[in-house]
């Protein structure tokens, strides 16, 4: 069931809308068709995604997503625009007439208000696709030599992220000639059968790491990959780490299972079995008690999850929600970096955000 409040803003949204727009042209025919087959998409995904075929569902998803994120935005400027209308009415800045003409049955005020959608979800697009890279170094004592580890997130492959896109991240990551590369969570984004469909196992097994290739669990993998067929990690040459660690020429991955199992262990008991010497990396798909990651002593912590916020303003929404919702950080020894992903939930838009991925070099000291 869809948001009282999100209905109340949609509907908002689309009556505003109606009477912007000129009453010639069929132009408002069009805006009603959008706005109702945006919101019947998402609950004909949403409700039976699974019983319609793949294209057609796949078709369903991008649409109704992406004019989610249209919808966004046309919210944001018929609620300025609303907002001027009621600052006018105190200040008396414009009279009357000249206000209503504006914003009522005005072919220049629409083409504004939508041109400026459309160059916002173009620019979003062309930025979604351009891929960041994001280097770090850690000098530390507790290695012996150089390793490379290359870190992504929120793959979230599926309907609007398929085989072939995802192989050219892969491209990426083994352009950096990595020793490892680790996985932040929510590598699938729906139900696994299109992903398995679309052989993305073996695309993702072309990844060239030398000392391996691991994950933890994201919200979205709980939800699906891990109930579906947990042996997809295997077969996608992925160690799955479910609040386990593994040990390395002197580097101890540790992957929690993530936030949503509320009966996930404790940091605190998963390190009770761990080698402190080594230098010790935590994967964890939501960065949420930071502080307990330094308490237990963790030298680099990795997470994902946050996208931040994806789109702007979204991304201040974000950042008010979490400690550090992007970026690097150093709490005491231990360093922390949560990635805004190098995939996307939904249309494939990235406004004030961006897509990436970490090269993290670590160095020892001597």
């Amino acid at each position: 069931m869809l948001p009282p409040l999100f209905l109340t803003a949609y509907v908002y949204t689309a009556v505003r809308l109606y009477r912007m727009l000129p009453q010639t042209m069929g132009l408002r025919i069009v805006l009603t068709l959008l706005f109702i087959s945006g919101i019947a998409g998402v609950i004909l995904f949403f409700i039976g995604g699974q019983k319609i075929p793949v294209v057609l569902a796949g078709g369903v998803y991008r649409f109704s997503t992406s004019w989610l994120i249209a919808f966004f935005y046309l919210f944001i400027f018929v609620l300025l625009i609303d907002i001027f209308r009621l600052l006018n009415g105190a200040l008396h800045l414009i009279d009357r007439e000249t206000m209503h003409a504006a914003f009522s049955n005005n072919v220049a005020t629409s083409a504004v208000v939508f041109g400026l959608v459309a160059l916002l979800l173009l620019l979003g697009n062309i930025r979604y696709h351009r891929k960041e890279r994001e280097p770090i170094e850690i000098v530390t004592h507790k290695i012996t030599k150089p390793v490379r580890i290359v870190g992504i997130s929120d793959l979230h492959i599926g309907y609007t992220i398929s085989a072939r896109e995802v192989a050219k991240w892969v491209d990426l990551i083994n352009a950096e000639k990595p020793d490892m590369v680790i996985i932040a969570g929510d590598i699938i984004d729906t139900h696994l059968g299109v992903v398995v469909k679309d052989s993305v196992e073996a695309v993702l097994r072309q990844i060239d790491a030398p000392m391996g290739v691991y994950s933890c669990t994201g919200n979205h993998d709980l939800l699906f990959a891990v109930k579906e067929d947990a042996g997809f990690y295997k077969r996608s040459g992925i160690t799955l780490l479910r609040d386990s660690s593994f040990t390395l020429d002197g580097i101890t991955l540790i992957g929690r299972d993530d936030y949503t199992n509320r009966k996930r262990e404790p940091l605190q008991s998963i390190m009770e079995q761990v080698d402190r010497d080594g230098f010790t990396l935590l994967l964890d798909h939501q960065p949420h008690h930071l502080d307990e990651t330094v308490e237990n002593e963790i030298d680099f912590q990795f997470s994902g999850h946050t996208h931040r916020g994806q789109v702007f303003p979204a991304s201040l929404i974000a950042d008010g929600l979490f400690e550090l919702s992007h970026g690097y950080m150093q709490k005491g020894e231990t360093h922390f970096y949560v990635s805004s992903g190098i995939g996307i939930w939904g249309g494939k838009f990235r406004i004030g955000t961006r897509s990436e991925y970490l090269v993290l070099n670590l160095k020892p000291a001597n």
